[in-house]
């Protein structure tokens, strides 16, 4: 009996983790799919402004969510 009850926490911890690690990723996609649109709008404001700094700190920012995609 102890060994089935033992089996049973270690096995519903393991789903608890994995199911906390698979949302962390959905929510770590969303933020940067979130901010990857924000980053769009606000680099089409700079650009209609003609704010050439802003336009590149946010294309930089934008640069660096996209390489970090590509790993």
């Amino acid at each position: 009996m102890e060994w089935l009850n033992f089996y049973s926490n270690a096995y519903g911890t393991n789903n608890q983790m994995v199911s906390g690690l698979l949302s962390e990723i959905v929510i770590d996609e969303q933020m940067r799919s979130y901010r990857k649109r924000e980053l769009y709008k606000e680099i089409d404001e700079a650009l209609a402004k003609k704010d050439k700094e802003v336009f590149l700190q946010l294309t930089g920012e934008l640069k660096k969510i996209m390489a970090y995609e590509q790993k």
